[in-house]
């Protein structure tokens, strides 16, 4: 083995370290996208699931004064 075959493999191991580095910070980069847009469709949603608890919430409310209206015309 010479030098010139040390130094080439050297290199190509320092090629192939800072490669893989360079797509494990792209792959990191857009895993982290995709989780910015999971965690702003997740507020969308939890806000309109709270929207609808708080309709669901009047609508038995209404039932209930519905029901003791009724209950007042009866008598």
């Amino acid at each position: 083995m010479d030098w010139t075959e040390i130094i080439t493999a050297g290199i190509a191991a320092a090629g192939a370290v800072a490669g893989s580095a360079l797509m494990q910070s792209k792959t990191t980069a857009v895993l982290k996208e995709r989780l910015d847009a999971l965690r702003k469709d997740v507020e969308v949603l939890s806000r309109r699931v709270d929207k609808h608890n708080g309709v669901q919430e009047r609508v038995l409310l209404a039932e209930c004064k519905i029901e003791e209206l009724e209950k007042e015309l009866e008598k």
